[in-house]
């Protein structure tokens, strides 16, 4: 966040913050110098950054997404509360964040440590007084736009015109003793002005039948942490049991084709996803193409298959791993096409690291766009839809002809969670040493490369919506090149 144009447009911020002169390092990108003292700003990634500089006064935004260490020197919090220590009984420190996983969550163990406040409001009808949460949240059979509040007490009705006036008249009481230093505050989509609750009970039916999507509404909504499904173990042989028939046809409802690439040392292997309403996945094809990567010749078959139509829709997006075997054949390969949106791509693990990233890094040996990928995130998302039984909202429908290999290895991963200095790290691994996941990683792939269509602008609901409406595929493709989307 530039802060200079926020100083241009207030006064009395123009009159205390330093004026911009060169070379003047109190009036930087990322320190701002004014009478009494200094703001500083700072990543979560940067060591340097978190151990420079004494403060009194630390903000720490979005804690949950930070990394797990910052550059080999510890956990960033605690790197950065390190800095309070000149201004012990005098500090303050602010931790906010949306929490994530139980368990995994920095906000939710901070929370836990206070005093638990939470905003209570008054019973219209009664007077007791208690938190707006979900559990109080109601509505008529299939009317969730006439969604309500009850009171537990005396079952009192509050309709969304009476938030304003349950809100002013509403105070924070502590549920917890807590450790006697810290006030902690929670507060969820339920108290918003802007949000009403028949909008978020409407969200919750769109999700309720899909984990990935379910735990957003839950962490953003509810601001609570998401009781983690993903690390237990999914059998292959259920899986198998699933699989469909549904011809030499694209299955009903498929809009979008994406593709995932993963390069070993003695073949490539390409899975083809299609992808419907609401990210129900339907796969395709998967291949594995034999053959040496260092040569051209490997790399002409991949190409051959990526060219190819299903029904009538070609693959719209490819990720490419580039960070095993054979990189420069993959970046190579990638350059050249980057026009029919074959992306280089890495995946790196961890917490906080998106599915898809906001921009590319140049910093390759390839000199091209290398999107960095959370597989964390989207393993999350796959191990949680893999048990979805119904179709629906994030199924996920495999072909007849899938063989056992390819579930064996895509159910060959699970979550594992080691503890580095007091701190849980939860992390992916295969479940028996030298276990093939290609299945796994090609899938994590597609997905990957849907979000990056996504990330540009296409709206995955509105293509289902299109189908059989539009003339042809090309009619209803982006741009080749949205570069603006790349660069944020």
């Amino acid at each position: 966040m530039r802060i200079d144009p926020l100083i241009e447009a207030t006064p009395a911020l123009r009159d205390l913050v330093s004026a911009p002169r060169s070379r003047d390092a109190g009036n930087s990108l990322f320190r701002k110098s004014f009478p009494g003292g200094q703001l500083v700003m700072t990543g979560a990634n940067s060591a340097v950054g978190l151990r420079s500089t004494p403060v009194r006064y630390l903000f720490l935004d979005e804690v949950d997404g930070y990394p797990g260490d910052a550059d080999g020197e510890g956990d960033p919090v605690d790197l950065a509360i390190q800095r309070t220590t000149t201004f012990r009984g005098r500090r303050k420190i602010y931790m906010v964040s949306t929490p994530t996983l139980k368990g995994h969550s920095r906000i939710e163990a901070a929370f836990l440590d206070s005093d638990q406040r939470y905003f209570h409001v008054p019973c219209q009808h009664c007077g007791d007084m208690a938190p707006i949460t979900w559990a109080r949240i109601r509505w008529p059979e299939r009317q969730r736009d006439a969604a309500y509040l009850i009171c537990d007490t005396c079952g009192g009705v509050h309709h969304e015109h009476e938030k304003p006036r349950l809100l002013a008249a509403g105070e924070w009481r502590p549920t917890a003793p807590g450790d006697g230093r810290t006030a902690g505050f929670h507060l969820s989509s339920l108290y918003s002005p802007w949000e009403t609750w028949a909008e978020i009970a409407e969200g919750h039916a769109r999700v309720a039948k899909d984990p990935a999507r379910l735990q957003v509404w839950v962490n953003t909504k509810l601001g609570e942490s998401w009781e983690d499904q993903a690390g237990d173990t999914v059998p292959a042989d259920p899986l198998m049991a699933r699989r469909e028939d549904w011809g030499s046809d694209l299955a009903p409802g498929v809009a979008v084709l994406t593709a995932g690439v993963d390069v070993q040392g003695d073949r490539i292997e390409v899975q083809i996803v299609g992808w419907g309403r609401d990210e129900e996945a339907w796969v395709i094809d998967y291949r594995v193409l034999w053959g040496d990567p260092s040569g051209p010749r490997l790399w002409s078959d991949l190409d051959g298959v990526l060219n190819g139509t299903w029904g009538d829709l070609a693959v719209r997006a490819v990720a490419v791993d580039t960070g095993g075997h054979h990189t420069k054949m993959a970046y190579e390969f990638c350059r050249t096409r980057l026009a029919r949106r074959v992306w280089a791509i890495k995946g790196r693990g961890g917490p906080g690291i998106p599915v898809w990233p906001r921009r590319p890094t140049r910093t390759n040996k390839g000199k091209i766009p290398l999107f960095i990928v959370g597989v964390d995130a989207v393993k999350d998302a796959v191990y949680a839809r893999l048990k979805l039984t119904e179709p629906g909202p994030g199924a996920i429908h495999f072909p007849r002809r899938l063989d056992a290999d390819y579930f064996r290895q895509l159910t060959a991963e699970r979550v594992v969670t080691r503890f580095e200095k007091g701190r849980p790290i939860r992390s992916w691994q295969p479940k028996r040493d030298g276990e093939r996941n290609e299945a796994l990683d090609t899938f994590v792939y597609a997905h990957a490369a849907l979000h990056g269509l996504i990330s540009m602008g296409m709206r995955l609901n509105e293509e289902v919506s299109n189908i059989g409406v539009l003339p042809a595929p090309s009619s209803r493709a982006e741009p080749a090149i949205i570069r603006s989307k790349w660069i944020g």
